[in-house]
């Protein structure tokens, strides 16, 4: 027999029947009461998005809807975090809540009201929902066997927001034992989850080059040191890094995405040329192996052209892993919460992209998941997430907040004391 799409005896299967639920209210039924309230959250902070760590409206509003439900929040680095029930088993649900450095071309009549600013992304959605969930747990806290920790992250766009609140100490006083974020996303039909198995976001190192060579009269070459010529035997000898170096069974991408030179004439040659690029990879040895070999290819090529060679990295992300028994515990929790609104769909993700929460993942055992806002429960939008033009159904909404308080209500239920 199948479930939600599984065997029934898998791993899940256990954990999800109806006769184990034990939690105090539904929160899905709860949610939709409370639709309203959560549409209009994510209303307003879609209307006043802010960008990178630098999100003093949002940290405002977050910090007064939590002060209404009862739910005293605390700044750790530039993020807030709040907690709800009380005990040693403790669990983190997280939300980014930053925005895009673009113009929003949606026509909703709720579109942003600050210009080259904009939610095409869903961080607004994501805060919206954990603002619910938070709500519903409070109401239902003297059920909880354990504690909630709420994660109200800026700065994931930017890379640098997850980092920062980690290094102020989000991972501890409480330490969580699991972790979960949510993702929502535009071009998955509404309803639909999409899980993860281990490798879920690749690592990003971007990386800059200076190739600096010799100016001079493009007529006279032997008088200049080319760094044109040197830097397009650079790239060339970068892709062989993927191609001879690289594990062929492993996903690797090394990619240059822009050159400029310091000359903008014809016929002279510059001194610097710049490539800027970034390596991606899931597996962390490939990852160190690639960062090390860049540098050397670099200055080893650049020097045989006469030309010195000078790697930077402008930002450093770890792959995003999930931990495979903590997302199929959560997968059937969710499958359980939202029944046949909800469907935990397959090929589990892989994305090329990164997600600035691999630093929670790589601390301490999480579990990440797509919810999908197309116009109904079998089509997407045809603008997916960073198209200025994307929408999101809100429908979803309730969905998300239910997950996000079901699977804590239900990992606290097996796992507190």
């Amino acid at each position: 027999m199948k479930k939600g799409g599984l065997e029934e005896g898998s791993l899940w299967y256990p954990y999800s029947k109806p006769q184990e639920r034990r939690s105090a209210i539904d929160y899905l039924k709860r949610a939709k009461e409370l639709a309203g309230e959560i549409t209009a959250d994510r209303r307003y902070l879609h209307q006043h998005p802010e960008t990178g760590c630098d999100t003093p409206v949002t940290r405002a509003y977050i910090e007064k809807r939590l002060l209404d439900m009862g739910c005293q929040a605390a700044h750790v680095g530039p993020g807030l975090v709040a907690t709800v029930g009380q005990g040693s088993s403790v669990i983190l649900l997280r939300a980014d809540m930053d925005a895009l450095l673009m113009e929003e071309e949606s026509g909703l009549p709720f579109a942003s009201l600050n210009p080259g600013k904009a939610h095409c992304c869903g961080h607004d959605i994501h805060t919206a929902m954990l603002l619910g969930a938070a709500r519903m747990l409070k109401e239902n806290e003297d059920s909880l066997k354990g504690t909630v920790k709420l994660m109200f992250q800026p700065g994931e766009e930017t890379g640098n927001g997850a980092l920062a609140m980690i290094e102020a100490g989000v991972l501890e006083h409480p330490k969580p034992g699991a972790a979960v974020a949510f993702h929502v996303d535009a071009a998955l039909p509404m309803g639909k989850f999409n899980y993860s198995i281990g490798p879920t976001f690749c690592s990003n190192d971007v990386f800059t080059i200076r190739v600096c060579g010799k100016s001079g009269h493009g007529a006279r070459p032997h008088q200049a040191v080319d760094a044109i010529n040197a830097s397009a035997h650079i790239v060339t000898g970068l892709e062989t890094l993927i191609a001879r170096e690289s594990v062929p069974t492993e996903t690797c991408m090394l990619t240059v995405c822009s050159i400029e030179s310091d000359s903008k004439v014809f016929n002279v040659f510059p001194k610097t040329v710049t490539l800027t690029g970034s390596i991606r990879t899931y597996n962390p040895e490939q990852r160190a192996s690639l960062v090390r070999r860049l540098k050397e290819v670099v200055e080893g090529i650049a020097k045989s052209f006469n030309c010195t060679g000078q790697v930077s990295f402008d930002h450093q992300q770890e792959p995003l892993l999930v931990d495979g028994e903590l997302e199929t515990e959560l997968r059937g929790y969710l499958q359980e919460a939202l029944g046949s609104e909800g469907t935990v769909v397959e090929p589990p993700i892989m994305k090329m992209g990164s997600e600035d929460f691999a630093g929670v993942t790589m601390r301490v055992p999480s579990a990440y998941f797509f919810i999908g806002a197309g116009p109904d429960r079998e089509n997407g939008y045809p603008y997916s997430q960073h198209n200025p033009k994307v929408r999101f159904n809100e429908d979803m909404l309730p969905l998300g907040a239910a997950g996000y308080a079901h699977c804590a209500c239900r990992w606290l239920e097996r796992h507190g004391t």
